[in-house]
């Protein structure tokens, strides 16, 4: 676990504990994929870079119902398109780590 509940409550964090475990997960796993799962251990930047995500909703809507635009009658909508952003903010966050996106060994 990169982010405890606790830890997400302090930092102003307001999903219930049974969103925040999937939504905490969720940016783990993304973390890990772009970090080789090279995170040896849990930083201030790591940490933040979990609740940054979780808060932006980087790692996909907790009800499944990503969209980009939506139509029903009279009334449309639309969400900037998430595509790259969770990438780009973990490039960012952890960037103080050297050759932690490095694929090679």
């Amino acid at each position: 676990m990169f982010l405890s509940f606790a830890d997400y409550q302090g930092m102003g964090g307001q999903l219930e504990q049974s969103e925040f475990i999937q939504a905490e997960f969720a940016a783990r796993q993304k973390i890990n994929e772009l970090t080789f799962n090279r995170i040896q251990a849990v930083t201030e930047s790591v940490k933040m870079c979990t609740f940054g995500l979780i808060e932006r909703g980087y790692c996909g809507a907790l009800d499944g119902k990503d969209w980009t635009s939506m139509n029903s009658g009279p009334l449309s909508g639309s969400v900037e398109s998430l595509q790259g952003k969770a990438e780009e903010f973990i490039r960012s966050c952890l960037s103080d780590t050297p050759n932690l996106f490095y694929a090679g060994f």
